[in-house]
């Protein structure tokens, strides 16, 4: 019994000393917790930070031109926003107005000396406002955001540095961001537990050789140029007709998977053959009735020929499907050979000879300006003279009757009028081939004036 009762404080001792011990324990567990806390805030804030930059890189290239005239001068500084980095999709929509600290963050762009070099920048991605950065955290949170962080210190806070640079925030300090309010950078404690990251852009030089850039780069067209065959495959291979609307805004190329050959999105959403030239047919019947655009070509397989499409049909390009020539001009050659006919729905002009191995048939009328020489017959139901006509020999065949009409008006269903038929001097012969002439009293008689051959004048 004595035992126990010289035994019996220690057990309070004991839990007094586990308070204790537990109290210091905690104590250190809540400022670790709290350095992790603060470990991973830093972490986010950097992480947001190389975000922004990356996006600011791209910004810049992408309006090499347009920053470049908006800083002529060095006291100039440019201030571009989150807001216009998601507007132009350097930044997702969604992306975060403010990083892990609820700071401001916006890029800051000067020309250091515009005339030379012309185009190089010194760019800023600066954070401003919101908590600051704390001492310990800030050297570390920079470490985190990347190639060219840096922080501005409470010790200096006009100096922005980095692990490898330092630079005087002067030349920016009173610039506000597009959309806020206050100065980004002040060159006072305000500025002070803020992240700032160094862009060191220095025009077409620093761009990689080893990329296709889609937009121009001054100095540096081989940054445009493939120096490699374009091998297209998957989605870019496609076939005349298929659907292609994927983005209205968007001129779209690819490579017809059959022919090999390159194809647009024309306004309809399909794909089409980027010349006029389109998929050969077998048939004239074949040309597609639907579907075809002013200007559109197409050979027919079976006829050798190619047809081009008007807005409403197709027609021939040369010789038409019935093997036909329709030219609404001229047709001009040194030689043309028809080995059938050769008809005018007008006139024949020829400035030289037309020469025919056979005959020479006129329906109506043959004029001849000056002469007309015929080699053997002449055959004609009238030949006229105005001056006279000469010949060795003439043969009538045409039989008359002393005492008959002549010089008398006819119908004449060729000409569609009526004619004079056998006008005063015409010669004709009567049944035994004497000749009768017309006389003035529209009579045909013998030479002397008679019916009868044998009576006296």
């Amino acid at each position: 019994m004595r035992t126990l009762r010289k035994q019996s404080g220690v057990g309070l001792i004991e839990v007094l000393g586990a308070l204790g011990i537990g109290a210091l324990l905690m104590v250190g567990l809540s400022r670790m917790a709290d350095a992790s806390i603060d470990d991973l805030q830093s972490q986010q804030a950097a992480y947001y930070q190389s975000q922004v930059v990356h996006a600011a890189k791209r910004y810049i290239e992408a309006n090499y031109d347009t920053i470049k005239n908006n800083t002529a001068s060095p006291s100039t500084v440019l201030a571009v926003s989150l807001e216009q980095m998601r507007a132009g999709r350097f930044l997702p929509a969604g992306f975060a107005d403010k990083n892990a600290y609820q700071q401001n963050t916006c890029l800051l762009i000067r020309q250091p000396d515009p005339a030379n070099p012309q185009g190089r920048f010194d760019a800023l991605v600066v954070t401003s406002g919101g908590s600051a950065i704390g001492e310990k955290d800030l050297a570390a949170a920079s470490m985190h955001a990347g190639m060219g962080s840096g922080y501005i210190s409470a010790r200096e806070p006009g100096v922005a540095r980095g692990a490898s640079w330092r630079m005087p925030t002067d030349p920016y300090r009173g610039k506000v961001c597009t959309g806020g309010s206050t100065a980004v950078l002040q060159g006072n404690a305000a500025d002070a537990g803020h992240l700032v990251s160094n862009l060191f852009y220095d025009a077409a030089s620093q761009m990689r050789a080893d990329f296709l850039y889609r937009d121009a780069v001054p100095g540096r067209p081989d940054l445009n140029r493939m120096t490699t065959p374009l091998r297209l495959g998957g989605k870019a291979l496609a076939a005349t007709g298929e659907t292609c609307a994927y983005d209205s805004n968007d001129v779209a190329l690819a490579m017809d998977r059959s022919s090999l050959t390159l194809l647009t999105c024309d306004g309809s959403g399909k794909w089409r053959s980027a010349s006029s030239w389109r998929e050969p047919v077998m048939a004239w019947a074949d040309l597609p009735a639907s579907g075809s655009s002013i200007g559109d070509v197409r050979m027919v397989k079976n006829l050798s020929r190619a047809f081009t499409f008007n807005g409403s049909a197709w027609v021939a390009l040369a010789v038409d499907q019935d093997g036909n020539l329709d030219v609404p001009g001229r047709v001009k050659a040194r030689d043309l050979h028809a080995t059938n006919h050769i008809e005018s729905d007008g006139g024949i002009h020829a400035a030289d000879h037309i020469e025919s191995a056979k005959n020479l048939i006129a329906r109506r009328n043959l004029e001849v300006a000056r002469e007309a020489k015929v080699g053997r017959g002449l055959e004609a139901s009238i030949v006229e003279a105005s001056v006279w006509m000469g010949s060795p020999t003439i043969t009538l065949s045409d039989r008359q009757s002393p005492g008959g009409r002549c010089n008398y008006l006819k119908w004449s269903s060729y000409d569609q009028k009526e004619v004079l038929y056998y006008p005063h001097g015409t010669i004709a012969m009567d049944d035994a081939t004497r000749p009768l002439i017309c006389g003035t009293d529209n009579r045909f008689h013998y030479a002397n004036g008679r019916d009868d051959i044998n009576a006296a004048r």
